[in-house]
């Protein structure tokens, strides 16, 4: 016990002396690179960004604003429009860039200051800067998974559309969502990790954990498809950066089994950068974890999932429906799989979406992760692509600069997690004039809004609703649907 006693004494008095030690020429020039470059990746550089937070509603903030506003940024100068481009390697020819500024930085630097001892000043800020990046991602991400928002509970189109008809991250995102406590717990974990950073005594233990989960995040990502893998790669490298001081005592006190004093440096402040520093603090993480936390709150409250509509549908209507009568123009379409003129099966949902199942209606696949993907018009052609502003696309900006053209559209029309990384139906938003039994619909993509019908409906009974209108061809329909009594245990278990 003396012995240990001992040791920890001899290592705090060693301490002091070690920070007052000269750095090496080589230590100094890793340092200046890893200060430019890990300064770029924690602050955000993207034009987009900062047009973005120009466009927010300041007065009627909501947890969307805060999401957007913590969630990843990354430098995306660079864009290489093909498979590897999105998904691959190339991917991260960003990282890339970042690391030719530093160096190129590091070389300029070191011809400017070559008398300086050390920078441990410098370091202190450049570990604050990653700390508080991760910390934020991991919290404002962990709220999404702890109030079951990112991977939403299944509903009627999942589990009456053919498994060929998704992509694989659809499908991942679903397993998941199956079982929400154990999205709960996913949550939990990316939340803690980044709570315990924002504090000096728990970084090391929140930082191994960020780096665990996110890493474990940007695996699945590259596994999947998904298409965030880079910002969660980069949480996973922001994570390590600021273990690294640790690891070596980290390792002599698991593997050695010794004991061991971390030496942590902290400047030393005079009062007015300490009030600063505080007031920034309490500003923070007021709004970032405490407002943060009401906001979601109050989302599920108020039925405000950012992934689903919220817009009540018919009463009483939700399900699916098989077309026991199908007359266009006034001809008859018996029942047919290969017939193209005819609606196979329609479902309702419990928010305004119908979706018809078409044997061919081509329409534009929606992708959630938008900003990983090439949009239509774009090219995908594999060459190099660079833009100064970086990545308009993830903040709601136009190929021109401008704000999206989407916030015209009512909220539920936009979403369209119903039908994002899916093929197969077409989903359309409603508005039930209930008085005039009157369906006036709309195709909730983006790229279809124009298709639009307005349908005639009648009730003889619980299970049976007929319409009768124009379809977007401007040809005229009539339509018997008779409710299917199939019931999928997990979307109906109680």
């Amino acid at each position: 016990m003396k012995d240990g006693i001992s040791t920890v004494q001899q290592s705090i008095s060693n301490i002091e002396p070690a920070f007052k030690k000269a750095w090496t020429g080589k230590q100094k020039f890793v340092f200046r690179c890893a200060f430019i470059f890990f300064t770029i990746m924690s602050v955000p550089t993207d034009y987009g960004y900062y047009m973005m937070l120009l466009h927010f509603d300041w007065l009627n903030l909501n947890y969307r604003h805060l999401t957007e506003l913590t969630a990843f940024f990354n430098p995306q100068f660079l864009n290489i429009y093909s498979e590897s481009g999105f998904f691959g390697p190339a991917s991260y020819i960003n990282w890339l860039l970042v690391l030719g500024i530093a160096l190129l930085g590091a070389l300029f630097w070191t011809w400017l200051d070559k008398k300086r001892p050390s920078y441990h000043d410098l370091y202190y800020l450049v570990i604050v800067f990653a700390r508080y990046r991760v910390a934020y991602a991991g919290i404002s991400w962990g709220y999404k998974k702890l109030f079951v928002m990112q991977m939403p509970e299944q509903f009627e189109a999942i589990w009456n559309t053919n498994l060929i008809d998704f992509l694989v991250k659809r499908l991942y995102w679903e397993v998941l969502g199956v079982a929400p406590v154990y999205e709960v717990w996913l949550g939990f974990a990316e939340f803690i990790a980044g709570f315990l950073l924002l504090f000096r005594r728990t970084t090391a233990i929140g930082a191994a954990l960020a780096f665990v989960v996110f890493g474990n995040i940007a695996v699945s990502n590259h596994a999947y498809d998904i298409g965030e893998h880079v910002p969660s790669a980069l949480m996973a490298l922001l994570a390590l950066f600021v273990l690294w001081q640790y690891l070596p005592y980290i390792y002599r006190v698991l593997i050695k089994e010794e004991n061991a004093l971390v030496p942590v440096y902290y400047p030393v402040l005079n009062k007015w950068q300490r009030w600063i520093r505080t007031g920034l603090k309490l500003v923070f993480n007021f709004v970032l974890v405490a407002l943060f936390a009401w906001y979601e709150v109050k989302a599920v409250r108020t039925n405000d999932f950012y992934k689903l509509p919220n817009t009540p549908g018919l009463a009483d209507v939700s399900g699916i429906y098989e077309v026991s009568l199908f007359k266009r123009n006034g001809v008859v379409h018996p029942y047919n799989p290969l017939d193209t003129d005819r609606w196979q099966d329609v479902i309702f949902e419990k928010w305004s979406s119908m979706g018809v199942r078409y044997v061919n209606k081509p329409q534009q696949m929606a992708m959630f992760s938008a900003g990983s993907y090439p949009r239509v018009g774009e090219p995908y052609d594999g060459r190099l692509h660079f833009d100064w502003r970086g990545d308009l696309r993830r903040y709601h900006l136009e190929a021109d600069g401008t704000f999206s053209k989407e916030s015209k559209w009512p909220r539920d029309v936009k979403i369209d997690w119903e039908f994002a990384g899916m093929q197969g139906r077409v989903f359309y938003y409603y508005e039930a004039n209930t008085v005039n039994q009157v369906l006036q619909l709309m195709n909730k993509n983006r790229y279809h809004r124009e298709e639009k019908m307005v349908l005639e409906f009648r009730r003889p009974n619980s299970k049976t609703i007929i319409l009768k209108g124009m379809d977007d061809r401007k040809d005229s329909l009539y339509i018997v649907l008779n409710k299917s009594d199939h019931q999928h245990p997990l979307l109906n278990k109680k």
